[in-house]
């Protein structure tokens, strides 16, 4: 976080170029309004790149959680349990 309090993002990556070799990666969510598909092509990291990208993911989620659970009208979890 800067000191304004804002979320230091990085610019989105620039996309890979997708090969028929690589795999695809698929997830169909059922909703009431209609059908949603996610995809995309799996990228291979080294395993030196791959903790490190593990690491900043679980700190951004980190943040992400703190972040939510300071907003207005935030669920708590007696709310989850009572519905």
């Amino acid at each position: 976080m800067d000191s304004a309090g804002n979320f230091d993002l990085p610019t989105p990556r620039e996309p890979f170029e997708a090969s028929f070799e690589q795999p695809v990666w698929c997830y169909d969510q059922a909703l009431k309004s209609g059908d949603r598909r996610y995809s995309a092509y799996v990228a291979m990291v080294s395993a030196t790149e791959g903790d490190r990208l593990r690491r900043k993911l679980n700190s951004l989620i980190g943040e992400l959680l703190h972040w939510a659970v300071h907003q207005p009208g935030a669920a708590t979890s007696e709310d989850e349990t009572s519905t």
